[in-house]
């Protein structure tokens, strides 16, 4: 069962069918690997053209920011060489009221000056503490309490700096460089940055759908944000990523609430950090439009392919699975039934001819059956025709011998290894045997050629492996490579002659092997043997030419007879069978 579900998987997957889907699948998986390529290729553009978008906006928008930022500054530093300032700064000024007053009125014109020359500014305060006077762009007032107080707030702020309190951007000026611990400046000067101008700012840099821009500082947090969709830089602002230098990388794609937005760190400035972003999607809208249309263009080309496939498995498969059912049927012997279709296309034509040859196959393997048959018999009764006569005199002088010298126990021996080989010689029932068998009458025989030749061979023979007792091949197959050894190996040899038989397992083969240490062979030798062998030429090597032939028919040319040199010096002759096709003898049985 197990053979078989290979064979139908083997013919599946070799199947014309199967190689035409095979070659569809190709086509469309390499027409999604392009659709990828060319995807993450604009993708990659869409995001390098958006970054491109958000840095030229940021490095505008940033300097023309800053350049306020720096003109107010310097309106503020130069403030303090107001020259009436120094007359309402001390209370003891000798001015008379008139004079105050126009100094009074002076610096408040003054400080409206600055706070509209650029909207960042949306108010500015000069507190005058030596002499009581708190003047705001609209007004002047005494100083009270409250103000004091407050003064004393922006004081515990560093000078010249912009600061922010959780609610407004401020910039405290003292007009002095260092200011005593303890003591109190002649003056104190705030200017506050507009929140709301900064938000109207941004708003004109988010032009983009779902995009925003944000102010960030890691001590404040994000203090102004605005955006177009749903606002994120609180969260955006918590995964900025910074390179081995400490600084925020321009470019990064951060994701907040299940969603990828596009950042960019477009640049530190007084206020902190500038970042916008935009949302990847809104970004990348024309290239997820692209991939929409091309997952539907894929999709229309799977059911094409769905379509081609299964119009091919009903226009193709199913008459060459029928026609390789006829195979199978011939090659497990049956030859009389046919395939029955009334098809006028070309599969008609190959069922018609496929019926006549199964009819003139059947004459035929009727007729080589016979004449094969036949012809086997006449070479087994041929090659114990050419054993018998030889041995039987030689053997029967060693025995004479034998009991002449009155050596009866190795008289009985060899008289019980003759009648051994000649009963196993001579038995005609089966054709093919266990390896045990075939082994037992070549040590019978090698038992009686080493009684002949004990002087000058040796004859080792190991015992036959369990795995390789059951193995079936024809009678007489084993004792004539001993004879071949014994008469063309160490027919020279005076002494220290070597005949051994061993059973050898490889991966894919059972070998038995029968090597002597006769004369080396040159390797012209070893070929011209070879050769005879698999030609089936006759002299010396009939025999194992014989022997190759039967076991080349009897296992369907996955066996034979196979020659090369020794490591004992001489020839090793060895029967190989491949472990796929052995026949074991509880199959031989079956068969």
């Amino acid at each position: 069962m197990r053979e078989d579900g290979e064979t139908v998987k083997k013919e599946w997957t070799n199947s014309i069918v199967v190689r035409y889907m095979w070659s569809f699948l190709i086509i469309l998986l390499s027409t999604l690997a392009a659709f990828v390529f060319v995807y993450h290729q604009a993708y990659d553009t869409a995001q390098k053209i958006t970054y491109e978008k958000l840095s030229s906006q940021a490095e505008n928008y940033l300097q023309s920011f800053n350049n306020e930022l720096k003109h107010v500054r310097r309106l503020q530093n130069e403030f303090f060489t107001d020259r009436k300032l120094v007359f309402i700064i001390a209370p003891d000024m000798n001015i008379n009221e008139y004079e105050k007053r126009d100094c009074l009125l002076s610096v408040r014109e003054r400080i409206d000056g600055i706070t509209g020359v650029s909207r960042l500014v949306s108010d500015g305060v000069l507190y005058l503490p030596k002499s009581g006077y708190r003047i705001r762009p609209a007004s002047v007032h005494l100083m009270t309490q409250e103000d004091r107080e407050q003064m004393n707030t922006y004081l515990t702020y560093a000078d010249d700096e912009i600061h922010f309190d959780g609610k407004q951007f401020f910039i405290v000026k003292t007009g002095a460089p260092v200011i005593q611990s303890g003591s109190v400046p002649n003056h104190v000067f705030v200017l506050t940055v507009s929140r709301e101008e900064v938000l109207r700012e941004l708003s004109a840099v988010c032009t983009s759908p779902e995009s925003g821009a944000f102010w960030f500082s890691e001590e404040d947090g994000v203090w102004a944000e605005y955006s177009r969709g749903e606002p994120a830089g609180e969260k955006l602002a918590l995964q900025l990523h910074r390179n081995e230098q400490g600084e925020y990388e321009n470019v990064q794609r951060l994701e907040a609430d299940g969603n990828h937005y596009l950042v960019f760190a477009g640049g530190s400035g007084e206020l902190g950090l500038f970042v916008q972003y935009e949302l990847e999607t809104a970004a990348m809208q024309p290239v997820l439009r692209f991939r929409n249309l091309a997952f539907i263009v894929l999709g229309c080309l799977t059911l094409l392919g769905i379509i081609i496939s299964v119009s091919s498995i009903v226009a193709l498969h199913k008459p060459i699975n029928t026609l390789l059912s006829g195979f199978r049927r011939v090659q497990s012997g049956n030859w009389k039934e046919h395939i029955e279709d009334s098809r006028k296309d070309e599969f008609g034509h190959l069922y018609r001819g496929f019926n006549e040859m199964e009819d003139r196959m059947d004459r035929l393997i009727n007729e080589v059956y016979v004449q094969t048959n036949l012809t086997q018999q006449a070479q087994m009764k041929q090659l114990q025709a050419q054993i018998a006569p030889h041995f039987l005199y030689n053997s029967f002088f060693v025995l004479s011998r034998r009991i002449k010298r009155q050596d009866y126990e190795n008289a009985e021996l060899l008289a019980k290894h003759l009648g051994n080989y000649f009963q196993y010689l001579t038995r005609n029932g089966a054709d093919y045997v266990p390896l045990r068998l075939e082994t037992d009458h070549a040590k019978s025989y090698s038992a009686v050629q080493d009684a002949r030749f004990s002087r000058r061979i040796h004859v080792q023979f190991e015992d036959v492996p369990e795995a390789f007792g059951g193995i079936m091949l024809p009678r007489l197959v084993l004792q004539p490579l001993l004879e071949n050894a014994f008469k063309y190996g160490l027919e020279e040899k005076v002494q220290d002659g070597l005949l051994r038989v061993s059973f050898v397992e490889t991966d894919d083969e059972w070998q038995i092997r029968v090597e002597d240490n006769g004369e080396n062979i040159p390797d012209e030798k070893l070929q011209e043997i070879t050769d005879a062998i698999t030609q089936g030429k006759k002299g010396e090597v009939t025999a194992l030419a014989n022997i190759h032939r039967r076991l080349q028919i009897y296992y369907h040319g996955q066996s034979g007879v196979r020659v090369q040199r020794s490591p004992l010096g001489g020839l090793a002759a060895l029967i190989w069978i491949g472990k796929e096709a052995a026949v074991y003898e509880h199959e031989a049985a079956d068969r």
